[in-house]
């Protein structure tokens, strides 16, 4: 069952459609943490191909609270980027 799941990763990599970053702060705000954990994905795969998501920074911190320990991984992955580039948003976390 996780081979399938990894197979299908691709989809966080598909082209940006516009409004896109607010389709992303509402899904990190889902009750579901499912949803959550594929919208830190998606947000993960665009920080990967080169856009800038830095405008979603408390929205994707806000998620590690959580008992989610693969979640928590995902946001410390995010966060660790943003430290390097911009150090005083890391410090916030």
């Amino acid at each position: 069952m996780v081979v399938n799941r990894k197979q299908n990763d691709g989809k966080f990599f598909q082209t940006v459609k516009r409004g896109e970053i607010q389709e992303l702060k509402e899904e990190l705000h889902a009750s579901d943490k499912a949803k959550q954990k594929d919208a830190v994905k998606k947000v993960i795969a665009n920080m990967t191909v080169g856009k800038d998501v830095s405008s979603l920074f408390a929205d994707v911190v806000n998620c590690m609270q959580t008992d989610n320990m693969e979640l928590k991984k995902l946001v410390y992955l995010y966060v660790m980027n943003y430290a390097k580039a911009q150090p005083e948003l890391a410090i916030l976390a």
